[in-house]
C-alpha cells in the first residue's frame, strides 16, 4: 500500500492524533479528581504533563507543515470521560476503573499511532517525534499493567 503524501491530509492526521492527546490529558486529569492513592495520583499527574507535551509537539509539527492547529478534544473524549466518572462512582475500587479506563486509552492510543505511521508518509522529522510519543505511550501501557497488577494502588 502506497502512503499518503496529501500536505491537507497529513496535517489532518496529525491534528487527530493532536485532539486524542488533548483528551488523554483529560482522562488522566480526572482521575486525579476520582483517586486518594498518592502513588496513582503521582502516576496520573506525570500522564497528564506527558500528554500535555506531546500536543505542543504536535501542535509545532503541525505549524512546520503551514497549517494551524486546533486544540480541543473530541466528544468520544468527552463521553469517555463521563463514562470514568459514573464507573467511579459506582464502583467498590475507584482506582481499578481508573487504571481500566487508562489502560484502554492508551491500547487506544498506540493502535492510532501506529495506523497514522503505516498510512501516511511523514518526514522524518515528523515520524521522529511520533516514534517517541509511541514508544513513550508502549512505556506507559506496560506501567499501567503494573499497577494493575498490584494489590493496593
Amino acid at each position: 500500500m502506497e502512503k499518503i503524501n496529501d500536505p491537507k491530509k497529513i496535517a489532518q492526521a496529525l491534528q487527530e492524533l493532536l485532539e486524542k492527546n488533548h483528551d488523554a490529558g483529560e482522562v488522566f486529569k480526572n482521575g486525579l479528581e476520582d483517586t486518594e492513592s498518592d502513588l496513582l495520583k503521582n502516576f496520573l499527574l506525570t500522564q497528564a504533563q506527558q500528554r500535555a507535551r506531546f500536543t505542543k509537539e504536535l501542535e509545532r509539527e503541525i505549524y512546520q507543515i503551514d497549517e494551524v492547529p486546533h486544540n480541543a478534544g473530541t466528544f468520544q473524549g468527552s463521553l469517555q470521560r463521563t463514562w470514568m466518572d459514573l464507573k467511579t462512582i459506582f464502583s467498590d475500587n475507584g482506582d481499578e476503573v481508573i487504571l481500566e479506563e487508562c489502560l484502554e486509552g492508551e491500547k487506544e492510543s498506540a493502535e492510532e499511532y501506529e495506523r497514522a505511521i503505516r498510512k501516511y508518509n511523514f518526514s522524518d522529522d515528523i515520524l521522529r517525534v511520533l516514534n517517541g510519543q509511541l514508544d513513550e505511550i508502549k512505556h506507559t501501557l506496560k506501567a499501567v499493567s503494573s499497577l494493575k497488577d498490584l494489590e493496593t494502588y
